[in-house]
């Protein structure tokens, strides 16, 4: 299952970007914005996350903990919308991602392409994706989406569809610096639909799961928590699990 495991982590790598959605408040400077928003915009702006992987029963992986830093670098028009450009970094790593994200009438896009990878070759440009809106129950990120079939030469071809939808989920106080902060949770659902044609099996097999992505939007702050919930699936007589991952909000200051 090691094959099936490298392809599935490469294949989810744009949902990670997800984790990194940022947004903002300060208790650093003890300053509270004019107006609550769930996704302050203000250049100069961090929020830093303690990130690490839980496993099946939502525990800590021990020795996978990673700080992860959000700043706000700039803001600036692209295709229409005022966007915020997000330099995130890993203490761990060391390595840096710059995230563009807008935030408009209660609702927050990021511009990326939704398969933008070596293994999910689309030829389309970046574009404004949905990926919350506070004035709805529920919302489509992306319909049923079959794409190209996926040659792993000897081993097997994959025809994968997938689709994203958006819900908002329960209202809730969450603890963030030693006070209480109303919080909106966000959940993502990503379903994969997969034909698989595998060598010297007549019929072809289907492999259905979903990843759900969990956010905490506090009023006035941004994310104050994400979460990757733990998953799996059957192929035949095989088993594969993946741990998910979780990011806290343990500091972040609002300019």
């Amino acid at each position: 299952m090691k094959k099936y495991h490298h392809f599935f982590i490469i294949f989810l790598s744009v949902f990670p970007l997800l984790l990194l959605l940022s947004c903002s408040d300060s208790s650093t400077n003890n300053s509270e914005p004019s107006k609550k928003t769930y996704f302050p915009t203000s250049v100069g702006s961090f929020w830093k996350y303690l990130q690490y992987e839980i496993d099946s029963l939502g525990v800590k992986v021990p020795n996978t903990e990673d700080t992860i830093t959000s700043t706000i670098v700039s803001n600036q028009m692209i295709l229409g919308k005022n966007a915020s450009i997000f330099l995130s970094k890993s203490s761990k790593n060391q390595t840096t991602d710059t995230l563009i994200y807008a935030y408009e009438n209660d609702k927050v896009y990021s511009f990326l392409s939704l398969f933008d990878n070596e293994f999910i070759p689309i030829g389309e440009g970046k574009q404004w994706i949905l990926l919350a809106d506070f004035n709805s129950p529920q919302w489509t990120i992306l319909s049923d989406t079959t794409l190209d079939t996926l040659d792993f030469q000897d081993f097997a071809k994959m025809i994968p569809t997938i689709s994203v939808k958006g819900k908002k989920g329960n209202k809730s106080d969450l603890a963030i610096k030693n006070k209480a902060v109303p919080s909106q949770e966000i959940i993502l659902t990503i379903s994969f639909k997969i034909k698989m044609l595998l060598p010297n099996v007549p019929l072809p097999v289907n492999l259905n799961f979903d990843v759900v992505q969990h956010y905490w939007f506090g009023e006035g702050i941004g994310i104050v928590k994400e979460r990757l919930d733990p998953f799996k699936f059957s192929v035949l007589v095989m088993e594969q699990s993946f741990n998910g991952n979780q990011s806290d909000l343990i500091d972040y200051n609002i300019k």
